[in-house]
């Protein structure tokens, strides 16, 4: 930032939301953005987002399936945070630190295509899951039935 500064002209400035750290032990722990208390305290809503690796393809065929992914967003979906437990915790967080360095929603990592089956793949199941109540709803299986009836 600094070389880039003096350099280029060019002016910069570290995103400090942006900023992951990882705790390289067994299992590894990944952390970028806002915990769930610091979010809650500066946003008031937040949704909180989990998927185990124990849900994972490539963590079952490996055989290491301790671990998850939590994601803190608003209630419109943009990420505050994450954290990241498990095999590979470091590697994994980076989809997150784009996240929130660039102010994307979930929905952005929800459409990601994740090469099958990776680790990489649970960033994009727990974008996912920011839309199950909406997809299981009441007003969408009212919808689905109607649709049937018709059909």
């Amino acid at each position: 930032v600094v070389l880039r500064n003096v350099l280029f002209r060019l002016p910069a400035k570290v995103d400090a939301r942006a900023m992951p750290w990882v705790t390289y032990t067994d299992p590894e722990l990944a952390h970028v953005g806002l915990d769930e208390a610091a979010a809650r305290a500066r946003h008031g809503a937040i949704r909180i987002l989990r998927w185990p690796f124990s849900e994972n393809d490539r963590a079952q065929a490996e055989r290491r399936i301790d671990g998850l992914v939590k994601v803190i967003a608003t209630p419109r979906g943009r990420v505050l945070g994450a954290s990241i437990v498990g095999v590979q915790a470091g590697e994994l967080i980076q989809p997150w630190v784009l996240a929130i360095g660039q102010g994307l929603k979930v929905s952005a990592l929800a459409q990601m295509i994740a090469p099958y089956p990776t680790r990489g793949e649970a960033s994009k199941r727990t974008a996912g899951t920011f839309y199950t109540p909406k997809l299981f709803s009441e007003r969408t299986k009212w919808l689905v039935r109607l649709l049937a009836r018709l059909g």
